[in-house]
């Protein structure tokens, strides 16, 4: 599928900024780490008392707005003009259990969490993407009703709070709105699951608590604090009782436990009750740990898996209770993942092998399996049971055939914060990430899927921190432990180290160039150091600044000409000929984060940074020449043509902004987190930015 944009094309629908580390928190006090921070949130329709939400890397609170729909992502902001659009956002949270699901109902309909964002997508067609926005950390438990009418969604403990209040949203999946927002779990939501009827929402959270509501009142029917973690929770089929209210079965796991739970009407207190019993297990020999349950169509039997690699089998009725019947031996790594459909059972496991039992009943036979990369945390079947989605721990979406289980990557992406993006200058058809746990992607910009990845042979993961793609298509990475390593971009799934420099400075590299005629690196470490292309050795250092450096780069006119800015809030130019500085400007206030420059003109240096303007420095006049009044960038980047900047702001914006007029083309809402980077293709129709939320994002460019 071509994502590049066609003629006539239009859509149908706690890092440190500075160091791309973790913020120590002995020396920051309270102050949350950069890349953990909270996602901005934009308006939201509460049912209940509305919530401030701040960012607390700015500490402001941001505004709040009753009675008014949530804005998708790539939808118009104050300003915003038609000139832009957003084509896709790319990433899957697949470090996460069960967060992705084929709609029951609508054909080719998936629903997956993506960092803050829960994406409903087209499965044929990536370009079709809509987003529900609304939490401010990441979705951690994500389910669909049994009819498809409702989403519900569970994140990790909010650090808004003193507390850290773990939120689950009630959301229609018609009007794409927030229903209601459920409250009193905390840490992480764990599970969250709709009985058949849609009637009620079970959420669990790893402070043992476990909460059932009613989704038509939205009152609680069940709540208790728990000794024991909740493992898995699974509803049976509604059954008929003595009175008029149905009569419901719960499946729960703890430790070692299955229990099932009958959840009835009681006349006299005028509300559900929970009964909990355990189901019969052998005397001896088997102690398990439960991961995944899935029930027959028909609520006559249980299918649990596993640590141990095992599908446990237990007849359940409301009578007799849950009867174990049978065990069968799987795979190894543990049972992750299953999912039935007739007389099918899918099974993901932790070596990554996706397996298909035929059978019924107690009597499965394997028929066939196939091995993918990662393991299986999720697996989804559509409604007519032709095709699954296995979701996996790296990161990717397989499409798989339930016939034969061939399988084809959907979609994959990022782990943690991506922290470099490079973009060929003479080319349009890849571009290079790398992120913040050592993993560096490149992309093919047509089909937005990973070509091949570069990754440190190492024992302990070397976190990685910069990035540039050299002109001869040489990958050349920064990494915390001081190296640069190159890389060569091969068809293989990963490509070999071409060379590495060692110790190239202390701590992180933080800023790499290369040119036909050098490479520069700036460095934790405070130093700009010349390399030479050839034998890779040191030609020169620069050492000026005091701080980590952010950004270096050449003269676009004269390359002998050195142009560096640092969280010292100095910008130098230095001359490599003469071996001395041309000129040092000062920013007044705020952190300098990055750094281009103006191809007209008087050619002069754009910074932009924390807390700051946008500002224009000539190399011959020490104060800025120039200013744009837009604050809070992380990136900045001028377009091919030199007449328009793209910047990325820490609320997850793309702002477009005219350097002519010094107006605001546009603001647009991606991320659900800050903008780390952003990049123009060298045809000037797209422009790319990547976020400390691990996405990315490919806009359309009709200017």
């Amino acid at each position: 599928m071509n994502l590049r944009p066609q003629p006539g094309h239009q859509n149908k629908n706690g890092i440190n900024p500075i160091t791309n580390t973790p913020i120590d928190y002995a020396q920051r006090g309270n102050q949350q780490p950069y890349y953990k921070q909270p996602y901005p949130q934009p308006p939201i329709q509460y049912t209940q008392n509305p919530q401030q939400y701040q960012n607390p890397y700015y500490n402001q609170t941001l505004p709040q707005v009753v009675q008014q729909s949530i804005p998708e992502a790539g939808q118009k902001l104050p300003l915003q003009s038609d000139a832009i659009e957003l084509d896709h956002m790319n990433g899957f949270s697949g470090r996460y259990r069960d967060v992705i699901h084929l709609h029951p109902q609508k054909e080719s309909t998936i629903v997956y969490a993506l960092a803050g964002l829960i994406v409903i997508e087209n499965l044929n067609d990536k370009h079709q993407q809509l987003f529900l926005r609304g939490h401010d950390m990441d979705i951690s438990a994500l389910t669909l009703s049994k009819t498809g009418r409702y989403i519900a969604s569970g994140q990790m403990g909010s650090r808004n709070a003193k507390t850290p209040e773990a939120p689950v949203i009630l959301w229609d999946f018609n009007s794409r709105k927030p229903m209601q927002i459920f409250r009193g779990l905390r840490d992480e939501i764990t599970n969250v699951s709709f009985s058949s009827d849609d009637k009620f929402l079970a959420a669990t959270a790893s402070n043992n608590n476990l909460i059932i509501w009613n989704c038509q009142d939205y009152t609680i029917v069940h709540n208790k604090l728990l000794e024991v973690p909740i493992n898995l929770i699974t509803w049976c089929p509604p059954r008929r009782s003595s009175t008029k209210h149905s009569q419901y079965l719960i499946v729960t796991s703890q430790s070692s436990n299955i229990f099932l739970n009958t959840m009835d009407f009681d006349v006299a207190s005028m509300q559900y009750q929970l009964k909990q019993a355990s189901c019969q297990l052998p005397s001896s020999g088997l102690v398990r740990n439960y991961t995944k349950a899935v029930i027959d169509q028909n609520g006559d039997y249980l299918y649990v898996g596993t640590h141990a690699g095992e599908i446990c089998i237990f007849s359940i009725s409301s009578q007799q209770g849950g009867l174990f019947k049978a065990t069968i031996p799987v795979s190894n790594n543990g049972v992750l993942s299953i999912n039935i459909f007739g007389k099918n059972l899918f099974v993901g496991s932790g070596d990554g092998k996706v397996k298909k039992l035929t059978g019924n009943d107690t009597r499965w036979n394997l028929e066939r399996e196939i091995c993918l990369e990662g393991r299986m945390n999720s697996i989804t079947i559509d409604p007519n049971g032709n095709e699954l989605l296995a979701g996996t721990s790296n990161g990717r979406i397989y499409r798989i055939n339930t016939n034969h289980l061939d399988s084809t990557i959907h979609t994959e992406g990022h782990l943690s914060s991506v922290v470099g993006l490079s973009v060929p200058l003479n080319a349009c058809d890849l571009f290079v990430s790398i992120d913040y746990e050592g993993v560096v992607m490149v992309w093919d910009l047509n089909e937005m899927l990973v070509i091949t990845r570069c990754i440190p042979i190492n024992m302990n993961r070397i976190k990685g921190s910069s990035v540039y793609l050299d002109p001869d298509r040489t990958i050349i990475s920064g990494w915390r432990d001081g190296f640069i390593r190159a890389y060569m971009i091969t068809n293989k799934p990963i490509s070999p180290i071409k060379w590495e420099i060692v110790n190239a400075h202390k701590g992180a590299v933080t800023t790499l160039y290369s040119d036909s005629n050098y490479y520069l690196s700036g460095g934790e470490d405070s130093i700009i150091r010349v390399w030479s292309k050839t034998a890779r050795q040191l030609i020169t250092q620069i050492s000026i600044h005091s701080k980590e450096i952010t950004k270096v780069f050449p003269d676009l006119m004269k390359p002998n000409l050195i142009h560096s800015c640092s969280a010292d809030k100095t910008i130098y130019t230095y001359d490599l000929k003469t071996d001395k500085k041309v000129i040092q400007h000062q920013s007044r206030n705020g952190i300098l984060l990055d750094m281009t420059q103006r191809k007209d003109n008087e050619l002069e240096l754009i910074t932009c940074g924390i807390n700051m303007p946008i500002q224009f420095w000539d190399i011959d006049i020490v104060d800025p020449v120039q200013s744009i009044e837009v604050n809070k960038l992380n990136s900045i980047a001028i377009s091919p043509d030199g007449k328009i900047l793209a910047t990325g702001s820490d609320s997850g914006e793309l702002i477009l902004i005219s350097i002519l007029t010094q107006s605001i083309l546009g603001k647009y809402l991606g991320h659900s987190s800050g903008v780390s980077k952003v990049a123009w293709t060298s045809d000037q129709k797209q422009v790319i930015t990547t976020s400390y939320d691990g996405t990315l994002c490919l806009w359309n460019i009709y200017l």
